[in-house]
């Protein structure tokens, strides 16, 4: 060890009075290079092999310089290694040292070329070797990394909805010794405007940062083609990141079909809506009714839950009213519209008894009765009728009747009995749906002299009617003796009640002659009806 030192010294001493041009020259090969930022420093290992063809007995650092690409030298290096000493270093060994560079920061960024000088000794001849080391200067600490994008639960998809988050991120590497602070900037831009703008300043701690931030796509933005742009400075240093992106609703309502074009008053009537959902997620179909185009006489919502795929939802329409309806079925998610269609249609009021009227002409009944049909085509349908007096059937009857669009009357004559009250009904069946119309009269007896009496109720006429006539005059029950007794029997007791009172006479003398004093009655009184009851 005592001889190590010794030899060493003697080197040392020798190399600082030896002339150069006595020496021998050498070469030791360097594996590694070395990355510095100017005004920073680095650290790290290098390995030394001794390329010659002998065993040094000691070798030794002695200095170092730097030059440029062009072969000048180049001040603002400081280098230094450990150990700096390695006796008997033998040929094709490597030996491991640790340096520190140290670099201004006025050093222009760059590749350079470190050069380190050693002393050698070898059977009593002093050796120059030198070694070559790159060095790169670099102007920033941060290498940027490539960055990528991803939708929160479907990955890196071309298309964003509504509602959903779009991540980018990217790792920072910082190979210098300081905290750096970068500026962080990410937007989604559509027709020149930007959206989820993200604008702020990351501080960069040596080693690999994760930067990752997250834009939110809110239901408010327009649909379109949009670029997503993220950006990193430090410096004269930018990375920039692009990609391009499609954002919708994923929703929408591609068609509505109507059951039928018309339909009854009240009658049932669905309209189906066809969705196409590429997510889920919660939607509102919403439906107003116009009436001849401007009364709005209906309006309903309903929620959907949406999953990806085709549904066809089937809705109710509104037929409380007659008339041309239009319908505007309009489907929305989170207030954004997935679209709407308009279904029109026709609902008609079923065939019915506009009117129903009366004439009396003595004991004979006429009856008109108007129908209305309000539908475009011709309409099958029963018509029943009843006559009753007192409350006893008169005539009953169940016609099958044929309404073409528009009105129709029809006729009807019954032979009734006077002195009764009279009531009639119609009804009548078309299309599912019944029609009802009733009446009644008094139907006086006929006076002492017999006039003809003609009582007559308000009736509704139309042009290009069809009438029935049904002569009822022999049907029911023979009335005429009964009332004919009857009123016999009513002024017998009529003329009793008012024959009045004689005084019964004194005696007097008897007459010879057989016939006394005679006295007409009075003729009987009659009560009469000055006008028929009213029409119910």
């Amino acid at each position: 060890m005592i001889v190590k030192r010794v030899l060493l010294i003697v080197l040392m001493l020798t190399s600082m009075f030896l002339p150069f041009a006595s020496a021998q020259f050498g070469t030791i090969s360097v594996t590694g290079s070395i990355t510095v930022v100017r005004g920073d420093y680095s650290e790290g290992t290098l390995t030394l092999t001794n390329n010659a063809g002998v065993v040094y007995s000691v070798v030794s650092f002695q200095t170092f310089w730097v030059e440029d690409s062009q072969g000048n030298r180049v001040d603002g290096f400081n280098f230094t290694m450990f150990p700096k000493v390695f006796p008997n270093w033998g040929r094709g060994q490597s030996k491991v040292v640790e340096y520190n560079l140290t670099v201004a920061k006025n050093v222009l960024p760059g590749n350079y070329t470190l050069y380190l000088r050693f002393i050698a000794t070898y059977s009593g001849e002093v050796y120059i070797l030198k070694a070559k080391v790159p060095v790169e200067v670099l102007a920033s600490p941060l290498t940027f990394t490539s960055a990528y994008y991803y939708v929160p639960g479907r990955g890196d998809v071309p298309n964003v909805f509504l509602g959903e988050n779009v991540t980018v991120y990217s790792h920072v590497v910082n190979i210098g010794h300081f905290n750096v602070t970068v500026e962080v900037f990410s937007a989604l831009k559509n027709d020149g405007k930007e959206y989820s703008v993200v604008s702020k300043n990351v501080t960069v701690p040596p080693g690999d940062t994760l930067i990752k931030l997250s834009l939110p796509v809110k239901w408010s933005y327009p649909e379109g083609n949009y670029t997503l742009v993220y950006r990193l400075s430090y410096g004269d240093q930018s990375y920039v990141y692009t990609k391009k992106l499609t954002v919708s609703l994923g929703v929408r309502l591609v068609g509505v079909s109507v059951e039928k074009e018309s339909a009854l008053l009240n009658d049932t009537l669905m309209a189906y809506v066809t969705v196409i959902s590429e997510r889920r997620v919660s939607a509102t179909l919403s439906w107003v009714s116009l009436l001849n185009g401007s009364e709005i006489f209906s309006t309903r919502t309903r929620t959907l839950e949406l999953s990806p795929g085709t549904d066809v939802v089937s809705i109710p329409l509104p037929t409380s009213k007659p008339g041309k309806v239009s319908t505007v079925i309009g489907l929305s998610v989170h207030g954004c519209s997935a679209g709407n269609e308009t279904v029109s249609y026709t609902v008609y009021a079923p065939p019915s008894i506009v009117s129903l009227g009366s004439k009396l002409i003595n004991s004979t009944l006429e009856l008109r009765v108007l129908l209305l049909n309000p539908t475009p085509q011709t309409v099958s349908g029963t018509l029943e009728y009843k006559v009753l007096a007192n409350g006893t059937s008169l005539y009953s009857d169940v016609l099958d009747v044929t309404i073409p669009p528009g009105k129709k009357e029809l006729s009807f004559t019954f032979t009734v009995p006077t002195g009764t009250n009279v009531t009639y009904s119609f009804k009548l069946k078309a299309l599912g749906r019944t029609s009802v119309k009733e009446g009644s009269l008094w139907v006086p007896a006929p006076k002492p002299k017999p006039s003809p009496t003609e009582t007559e109720t308000t009736t509704t006429t139309s042009p290009n009617t069809t009438t029935t006539t049904e002569n009822a005059s022999g049907g029911g029950f023979p009335w005429w003796p009964v009332v004919g007794l009857f009123l016999i029997a009513l002024a017998i007791l009529l003329y009793y009640q008012n024959r009045p009172k004689e005084r019964r006479p004194r005696k007097g003398p008897k007459r010879h002659s057989p016939l006394g004093r005679f006295k007409r009655p009075k003729p009987p009184k009659f009560q009469e009806r000055d006008s028929l009851p009213k029409k119910r």
